[in-house]
């Protein structure tokens, strides 16, 4: 049992190494995966931290899943299709992981438009790989331990974590909006014209976008944020907004640049619209 706690806790490396080229990735075959588990997480869980809550709910449900997963596609069905395929062992592999992975998508979704499609096409490529890694652990070891453990813990991860980073987040967001406007500068010269609730808004948005809390927006961290607002921008109009808003051309965006960029039209996609057809707008 040790050694299957230790070679499941190495397989699931490169899988927790995927997981996290994804959360940071800017593509946008990803940012639906990312926000629909964002989103999960939070209906499980709450928009507040509860790391203790958070962590014994999700060791359940990862060991649970894990358990009966790995049982059914792995220590079930590759000896079944091995039968079937008269002990041809990688075409047994390659449809148990193929099954697994169907069996984690909406069927629906492919008939819901492109965008749908889209979607449900990149989540069966990520269940093709971590099954395939799951079913790697099994064939080469042996041991249907070692891929319920390795499962266990990635599930674990995903669910824990992504808790952890989507609430602390947000309540980042929360502290930095709650904090008094100054009476003077840029934040006073647009509470003066918009009000209070404008200032507050633009700030939940900017400081929910500053995923590396340091204070401004990188183009990457800005193409991202727009992605959760249904905004899709490819990486070259992310870089005209980017540089539309970047006042100073210091290579990132703070709040008073933000707000001076915003808040000619009151509305963020106003403005990017505007940067994007080369035109102010001005409300």
């Amino acid at each position: 049992m040790p050694s299957a706690l230790l070679l499941g806790a190495v397989g699931v490396v490169p899988l927790v190494a995927l997981s996290r080229f994804i959360e940071t990735s800017e593509s946008r075959s990803f940012a639906d995966l990312n926000l629909s588990t964002n989103l999960l997480m939070l209906r499980y869980f709450g928009d507040r931290p509860q790391p203790l809550v958070a962590f014994v709910t999700s060791a359940g449900i990862a060991g649970l899943t894990g358990l009966v997963e790995e049982t059914n596609f792995r220590g079930a069905l590759i000896p079944q299709l091995l039968e079937k395929t008269g002990g041809d062992l990688p075409l047994a592999v390659a449809l148990s992981t193929l099954i697994f992975a169907v069996l984690h998508v909406n069927p629906l979704g492919v008939f819901n438009g492109k965008e749908a499609a889209q979607d449900a096409a990149v989540l069966l490529c990520y269940q093709i790989l971590t099954g395939s890694v799951f079913a790697a652990l099994y064939v080469f070891t042996g041991n249907l331990a070692v891929p319920i453990v390795s499962h266990a813990l990635f599930d674990f991860y995903v669910f824990f974590f992504t808790h952890l980073n989507v609430t602390t987040q947000m309540e980042y967001a929360a502290n930095e909006a709650s904090m008094p406007v100054a009476g003077r500068g840029i934040e006073a010269k647009w509470m003066a014209e918009r009000g209070e609730k404008f200032i507050t808004g633009c700030k939940e948005t900017f400081y929910l976008a500053d995923t590396n809390r340091d204070g401004v927006l990188s183009r990457e961290e800005l193409r991202i944020a727009l992605y959760s607002y249904g905004i899709r921008l490819s990486k070259d109009e992310s870089e005209i907004v980017a540089s539309a808003a970047d006042f100073d051309k210091s290579g990132a965006i703070d709040f008073s640049e933000f707000l001076d960029y915003v808040g000619p039209s009151g509305n963020p996609s106003r403005a990017i619209k505007g940067s994007l057809l080369g035109v102010a707008d001005r409300g």
